[in-house]
């Protein structure tokens, strides 16, 4: 017979853990297209919601090995852990900035903290509490819970003191203990499963710091209240990550066969990353609930240069909803950024003054065309016909203004040769990693590929691609493919990539790495001890080779397909982006500068 409080109970739990990924997605997409100046200000904007939806969940089969521990193996999940913690860190340049200082103050305290508190809990796992504890009258349970909590209040007040009471690094670290203590007493350690924590203790921790985040800001942060949006997500996350997956890891290992455990395991549906959203949905609402609004604060954030074609769309969207002198405005605003982002591609001088198009060999009515569309976007009108007049015209005005620079942006094929250059160089080292691997674990094929040193190398090799492709483009700008075919990934500015944008442009890559590093191990694998499983029964070599066929086959056709995706969408987008540098907003451009020239001009619409 079925209890109806049980079912009521899990039905409850299904919901909403499902529900919670949606929620926290449609409001940071709110605040980040519907409110962007906003969503910037607070280090929350559209690069950090890519990197944290699509990016988390292409990043799924991401784990970084950490170190063993007795027969297990400790990892780090990109999607579930990395991503969601690093934008927290980083929301610390709007908080508090500079971000090397504030990361120092508040993450050098906490590892002391935290290393304290692992002390403590390693104590009572060896049992040297119990002894205290019986004094106590009590069991070891409350005990450890109590120096954890006074541990935790005495870490607040020294920063505190030693930081001579600075609100915004205080409050951070008092919000995350407190995430940190409740999470550590809802949590248990499942050996053979993970770290848990039952509903709807969960969601307790996250939201209290949101709300309370909002509530202090006024003193927290006086006059940039909306700085408790970042913190709730911060606090939320870093206290659960150390309440959790730190302080409950030591009650995991030596029981039972191998394992891989990883921080952040479960991906997008795991603690750590609902936690920020958690915390983030906390203060948002505690921010609407006290009457507080959504302006832009701190320091402006700076912008990226508007996309022509984003403008011209905006014209004609205004234009059908009955906004003409919006949609001139729009449209002239198109064109300016058209001649300004060819001015950046070419090289030309980037202070043309009111002529925007000089030194660009362009037409003599592109001129005219231009000054006559910015004289009615001044004037304004109500006629929806001169809307129109005005984005026809833009419109033509940015195909040419695109012409002019795509001779700058790297070509199909120089991408294709880069990328598979990267793939030669990273495969060679996966190769030699996995053969290691292979010698060194004992057991027949079936156990080899069972193994927790192969499957945490095939994980690993994923992450450590990542890495590679995302850490060269942010310190050097190339990876090594695209600095031998002479190309090189910038912003809009043509400056060098942040480490989000870095990031975000390269998850969609993870596809095509995880099919090549499965199907890298099983062929080293099926090399080294496929000969002798198959001589076993009765294949031999013949078998062995038609299996290696079958495994590359596998996964040139999945590179293929997923490849043949970013090459189409080169092709069809005027900047020659694929869907990563859509998110990012960057581009793939030659090294060299090409000389501004004159460009034949498309058929045109003319202003006026």
């Amino acid at each position: 017979m079925v209890a109806p409080a049980g079912l009521i109970y899990d039905i409850s739990s299904l919901a909403v853990s499902t529900a919670v990924p949606g929620i926290a997605w449609a409001l940071w997409f709110g605040l980040a297209w519907q409110r962007p100046a906003f969503a910037r200000s607070l280090g929350l904007g559209p690069k950090e919601f890519w990197l944290l939806l699509p990016g988390a969940l292409l990043a799924s089969f991401a784990l970084l090995p950490l170190f063993p521990v007795l027969d297990d193996l400790l990892a780090v999940s990109f999607a579930g852990a990395v991503f969601p913690l690093a934008v927290g860190i980083l929301a610390l340049e709007r908080v508090a900035p500079p971000l090397r200082r504030a990361t120092v103050r508040l993450f050098v305290p906490l590892a002391v903290e935290v290393a304290a508190l692992v002390g403590i809990v390693l104590l009572a796992d060896a049992g040297s509490l119990a002894g205290l504890g019986h004094r106590l009258g009590v069991a070891v349970w409350p005990v450890e819970l109590a120096l954890v909590a006074a541990t935790a209040m005495v870490a607040v007040a020294v920063l505190a003191l030693a930081s001579g009471f600075e609100p915004a690094i205080v409050g951070s670290f008092g919000l995350i203990n407190v995430v940190l203590v409740l999470t550590f007493a809802g949590a248990s350690a499942i050996p053979g499963v993970g770290i848990a924590e039952s509903f709807p203790f969960y969601l307790i921790p996250p939201l209290l710091a949101g709300v309370l985040a909002a509530v202090l800001a006024p003193w927290l942060f006086p006059g940039a209240e909306a700085f408790a949006l970042p913190v709730g997500f911060l606090a939320a996350g870093w206290g659960v990550v150390c309440g959790a997956d730190v302080l409950w890891q030591p009650p995991l290992y030596g029981h039972g066969p191998a394992g891989l455990y990883a921080i952040g395991g479960a991906g997008v549906l795991d603690l750590v990353y609902l936690s920020g959203f958690l915390g983030l949905l906390g203060a948002w609402a505690t921010h609407l609930l006290l009457g507080r609004w959504f302006a832009p604060v701190g320091a402006p954030a700076p912008e990226p240069p508007a996309s022509p074609t984003r403008l011209v769309r905006r014209a004609y969207f205004e234009g059908v909803d009955g906004e003409p002198s919006a949609s001139l405005a729009s449209s002239a605003a198109a064109v300016r950024a058209t001649a300004a982002q060819a001015r950046r591609l070419l090289g030309a001088p980037s202070d043309a003054g009111p002529r925007p198009w000089d030194g660009l060999g362009v037409p003599g009515w592109v001129v005219s065309d231009t000054a006559n569309l910015e004289s009615a976007a001044a004037a304004g009108t109500s006629d929806p016909r001169e809307a129109v007049r005005g984005w026809m015209t833009a419109r033509a005005l940015v195909r040419l203004g695109a012409g002019l620079g795509r001779s700058r942006f790297a070509s199909i094929r120089q991408r294709v040769v880069a990328f598979a250059i990267d793939v030669c160089v990273l495969g060679a080292a996966g190769a030699a990693t996995f053969a290691a691997i292979v010698a060194l674990t004992p057991g027949n094929l079936v156990g080899v590929l069972s193994s927790v040193a192969v499957n945490a190398a095939v994980y690993g090799f994923v992450a450590v691609a990542l890495l590679y492709f995302a850490l060269a483009e942010v310190w050097t700008g190339a990876t090594v493919g695209k600095r031998i075919v002479g190309i090189e990934v910038r912003d809009r500015s043509l400056g060098r990539v942040g480490g989000v944008a870095s990031f975000v442009r390269n998850t969609p890559l993870l596809p095509p790495i995880t099919l090549f590093s499965v199907g890298l191990a099983l062929a080293v694998t099926l090399a080294m001890r496929g000969i002798a499983w198959g001589a076993s029964v009765g294949v031999g070599v013949f078998g062995g080779t038609l299996e290696l066929l079958s495994i590359a086959v596998f996964v040139l056709a999945g590179v293929a397909i997923t490849g043949g995706l970013g090459v189409i969408t080169i092709r069809l987008t005027a900047e020659h982006q694929r869907i990563g540098d859509l998110w990012a907003e960057t581009w793939v451009v030659r090294r060299a500068t090409p000389a501004a020239r004159s460009s034949p001009a498309p058929g045109a619409v003319r202003y006026g």
